[in-house]
């Protein structure tokens, strides 16, 4: 099972690469999203990550295997926030020259994270694919190492060990939810589970906003949107990668497109019910069970909490939100 340099063994050694540096995440059985939904509901935490998102495992990754003079000569990256986030942290861990270039719209929470870890923040476009054309550019004078979002085989590898660690933690379980902005988090974890267990359903969730990879797998080629809408600027991708996209093919059995106010609702209820912090990506996977996907009796879901770094404003609003 080969797909465009992903495969199951480099999930693997991806995961005994990053286990100095992660500790697996936990996986949290939740009475009440079970009481709500009906199924058996498994939530898995990856807000407690060091940027408090999943983005680390793939930067990581990417890092562990440059050379000792790639990484000297740097890296850059474009990005909305967590991947920047990702790849400025795991730059500081090998003491490489990070650049992060990100869109005028960038979550300034997260902007100022990726300052604090010692990258160097350009903002360059209106959008990702605005910051991600100035990055590349500016790759290509610098000598740098570009590392992508989510189109590159160890990001993807490294976002997959997730699906590791769930096989390890749970006996058995029956679906997945996974949000999708560019497909590396849902790709790696596809790829990886469907080797293992084929059986197990991998669902992925969109906002209607910004329903790239849904519309694209529905034309069955490549759809890049004119417009990208939506609060959740972690899945805020205009198009999937061309790796990503041939891995939902294969791999992914559904995309399910949420709501704006149903991701706000998701957040409350994470917090009210369980104490945990979600940014509006790492609650559309919950907002998908919560309001469109409908389980058997007995059904054991579990739900990616792939991101924890909410604003103040997208959490008042939340709050308020019924």
């Amino acid at each position: 099972m080969v797909t465009s340099g992903v495969t199951p063994a480099g999930v693997e050694q991806a995961a005994e690469d990053l286990e100095p540096y992660l500790p697996p995440t936990p996986l949290q059985y939740s009475r009440a999203f079970t009481d709500k939904a009906r199924c058996h509901v498994h939530l898995k935490i990856e807000s407690i990550q060091p940027i408090r998102a999943f983005k680390v495992r793939g930067a990581l990754n990417k890092l562990i295997r440059m050379t000792g003079e790639q990484r000297a000569a740097g890296v850059i990256t474009a990005s909305a926030g967590n991947h920047g986030l990702g790849v400025a942290y795991a730059a500081a861990a090998f003491q490489a020259p990070a650049t992060v270039y990100v869109p005028e719209t960038a979550n300034p929470f997260k902007v100022e994270a990726i300052r604090r870890f010692g990258a160097g923040v350009v903002t360059a476009g209106r959008n990702y694919n605005g910051a991600y054309i100035e990055a590349l550019a500016a790759q290509k004078e610098s000598g740098a190492t570009f590392v992508h979002a989510y189109d590159d085989p160890d990001v993807v590898a490294g976002q997959g060990t997730i699906a590791i660690e769930l096989l390890a933690q749970l006996d058995a379980f029956d679906t997945v939810l996974v949000p999708i902005g560019g497909g590396g988090l849902i790709g790696g974890i596809a790829l990886y589970l469907k080797s293992k267990k084929a059986g197990i359903k991998v669902i992925g969730v969109e906002p209607s906003g910004a329903d790239a990879m849904y519309r694209s797998l529905e034309a069955g080629t490549i759809v890049t949107l004119d417009r990208v809408s939506t609060i959740a600027d972690g899945l805020a991708a205009s198009a999937p990668g061309k790796l990503t996209f041939e891995l939902a093919q294969k791999y992914v059995d559904e995309v399910i497109l949420v709501e704006e106010a149903e991701m706000l609702r998701s957040i409350r209820l994470l917090f009210e019910w369980e104490h945990l912090l979600a940014e509006p990506a790492g609650a559309a996977a919950l907002a998908a069970l919560l309001y469109h996907y409908r389980p058997v009796p007995h059904e054991r879901v579990v739900v990616i909490l792939s991101g924890g770094n909410v604003t103040d404003e997208v959490m008042l609003r939340a709050l308020k939100s019924r």
